[in-house]
């Protein structure tokens, strides 16, 4: 190291600093643009999800609650990157999320409803499926998501699409059409069948 003269005394000269070397992976503008959509879309999912929440009492729809467990999904999914877990459940998921939901204005909306509204966006297809198939006076009746995931998970349960109430409410009108039917037909022609 090279002395140094000041004021009439040595001293040794600090080494030079030196920084590691950083070494960054090069510019991808796709990568940094596919992240930016995909933190707009959360962001969008978000707002139509509370925006359905603040006028759910207004006009409560199957559609809206679908915005609503869509965003939940995405404070979900936060919770468990931010946790560290795996399961939706535990001390620190539910800190989390609990924080999410305070920050993104669902704290009024209970527990249960939160659960069931999350239940029914991770199944969103096979219930919006299911759902089509039932007659128009039952599809508007069934809105909330309890009663909609209730409904579809009995009518998974039998394997056969319907549930039990389902089966009682079809057979009681094939049985009635069928009586109207034999009622018109001639007599003669009816006897065989009812026989049958």
């Amino acid at each position: 190291m090279p002395l140094n003269h000041v004021g009439g005394e040595v001293f040794r000269s600090p080494p030079p600093v030196t920084r590691p070397p950083i070494n960054l992976p090069p510019l991808d503008d796709k990568a940094i643009e596919a992240e930016a959509r995909a933190a707009a879309a959360k962001i969008k999912t978000i707002r139509a999800g509370r925006d359905a929440w603040e006028a759910i009492n207004k006009a409560q729809s199957f559609d809206g609650w679908k915005a609503i467990g869509a965003a939940l999904a995405v404070g979900k999914a936060h919770a468990l990157k931010v946790a560290r877990v795996r399961q939706a459940w535990g001390r620190a998921y539910g800190l989390e999320f609990g924080a999410w939901i305070k920050a993104h204005g669902f704290e009024r909306m209970p527990a249960a409803t939160r659960s069931v509204a999350i239940e029914l966006h991770e199944n969103a297809e096979a219930i919006t499926a299911w759902r089509d198939t039932l007659p128009e006076r039952q599809r508007k009746r069934l809105i909330s998501p309890l009663a909609v995931t209730r409904r579809w998970k009995a009518s998974t349960a039998h394997g056969n699409g319907k549930s039990p109430t389902d089966l009682k409410r079809d057979a009681v009108a094939a049985w009635r059409r069928f009586r109207s039917c034999l009622e018109r037909l001639p007599a003669t022609d009816a006897q065989p069948l009812w026989h049958s």
